[in-house]
């Protein structure tokens, strides 16, 4: 009996993964204003009826902050109602770089969510983001010229903030923290992973100028597949979870890396395809950025809201009509369960009528297997892929190498361009995540994960 109850012990400390997830990223904000109700609609039903994408388009969607008008109110973003409309999951922001006045105000609104929306909100949350690439900003601010980030102990203090003020409330979300994986493979930031349930790593190839030969497109697979080693082997065993990639379709060189269709194309098929269905991964971005201030990582054409991209995106093997099938699951469900239908429910937003600069991109989230996540302990071979910082990546991020500015601003929103490739299958591409058998029940990927482990145990202990 003993032994039975420490199993159960054992199996009910064990962090929750998450599926197989097909996400992208989203800021708050648009030409000339931010984003409302309606704006997250339209975007969010483009987004799931993308042409030709891996498991019928993006089902998940990253923010990066919980306030619709970010000078003044509590009033939740408004793409809170527009995913309840839409049936589109969440992988919750909350902007962690501006003060911890700032900060309350960013925890008031998830609670003003939580009370307002209920089981139709917290059904949908894949996970909380306490903050994005503050610990890059925090060693890089010199460089970055603006928009400082957070020291560890503020983030750490944050997360125990949030834990705390959700426990009374139904939702039950993983939290974690957001960052380049520079910052992660950091020692002085030990104490971030240690307070998170899972690991966000930001990662571009394009970035990284001081990458060694250099950074050409040709490199992408292998730098990428270097940082996400580093990372996992910094991750004291919490899950990874991809947040942001992608390379953009236009914009200036950056090393040996150019930015064009053809590349972003290829970068698509070499880096993307192999993982999805069988990791959580939110692209950067959908929607093709307006400004022209940064380079476009857009899928689809920018200034408009399509679903025809610029380019393949369906992962079809060399030779075959047919896109690689990608059997969908549901994820962690916020409240315990997961979404099952499309909610037409007519949720009504905040009635701020501007939301308040949304920080960056929401990668898309397709949870295509029921696969879950294991943190690989490889470690990489001298990783220097430092994303959008060029920073060298083989040491930590306080490194002075130059930075691309304000694509980190929580609120900029800068980075909305998308950029997609004509996936062509690369066998020879291995994923980067383990592949344990998948979930057949259709049951929440993150209880259903657990529960598997939990029976798992109960077995050996009755057996023996």
């Amino acid at each position: 009996m003993r032994k039975a109850l420490g199993l159960a012990a054992l199996a009910a400390s064990l962090t929750p993964v998450l599926g197989a997830v097909f996400g992208y990223n989203s800021g708050a904000q648009k030409p000339g204003g931010v984003k409302n109700q309606a704006d997250y609609e339209n975007e969010f039903r483009a987004a799931k009826a993308l042409q030709g994408a891996p498991a019928g388009g993006f089902i998940s969607v990253r923010l990066f902050t919980m306030l619709q008008d970010e000078n003044a109110g509590n009033n939740p973003i408004e793409a809170i109602p527009a995913a309840i409309a839409t049936n589109m999951r969440l992988l919750l922001g909350m902007w962690a770089s501006a003060g911890s006045a700032k900060f309350d105000r960013e925890l008031e609104a998830l609670v003003t969510a939580v009370n307002r929306y209920g089981d139709a909100f917290v059904r949908l949350v894949d996970g909380i983001s306490v903050g994005s690439e503050d610990l890059y900003r925090n060693s890089a601010s010199v460089e970055e010229g603006s928009n400082p980030g957070a020291n560890p102990q503020v983030i750490v203090g944050y997360i125990q903030k949030v834990r705390q003020r959700l426990s009374s409330t139904k939702l039950k979300a993983p939290i974690g923290h957001v960052d380049t994986w520079t910052a992660w493979v950091n020692g002085s930031n030990a104490a971030v992973v240690a307070a998170c349930d899972w690991v966000g790593m930001d990662a571009y190839p394009y970035w990284q100028s001081t990458a060694l030969p250099n950074n050409a497109i040709e490199q992408s697979p292998r730098l990428f597949q270097e940082a996400l080693d580093k990372t996992r082997a910094a991750s004291q065993g919490k899950p990874v979870w991809i947040t942001e990639t992608g390379h953009p379709v236009s914009g200036r060189t950056w090393g040996q890396s150019v930015a064009s269709v053809e590349n972003a194309k290829r970068y698509w098929n070499e880096v993307g395809c192999p993982r999805f269905g069988k990791e959580p991964i939110w692209w950067y971005k959908f929607q093709g950025d307006q400004t022209g201030a940064e380079p476009n990582f857009g899928i689809t054409p920018a200034g408009q809201l399509t679903t025809k991209p610029l380019f393949d995106i369906s992962c079809k093997p060399p030779g075959s009509s047919s896109p690689v099938p990608m059997p969908m699951t549901t994820g962690h469900a916020g409240a315990g369960g997961p979404p099952t239908e499309s909610s037409s429910s007519a949720a009504t937003s905040s009635g701020v009528g501007n939301s308040p600069a949304s920080d960056v991109s929401s990668p898309p989230l397709s949870t295509a297997s029921a696969l879950p996540i294991l943190s690989s302990a490889a470690t990489s071979s001298g990783v220097r892929n430092s994303p959008r910082s060029g920073i060298s990546g083989s040491t930590i991020l306080s490194s002075a190498g130059t930075s691309t500015g304000v694509r980190n601003s929580p609120r900029s929103g800068v980075f909305s361009t998308t950029s997609t490739s004509t996936i062509l299958l690369n066998s020879t591409v291995s994923s980067t995540s383990s592949s344990p058998a998948t979930n057949t029940n259709g049951a929440d990927v993150t209880t259903g994960s657990f529960g598997g482990v939990f029976a798992a145990l109960l077995a050996v202990v009755f057996a023996v």
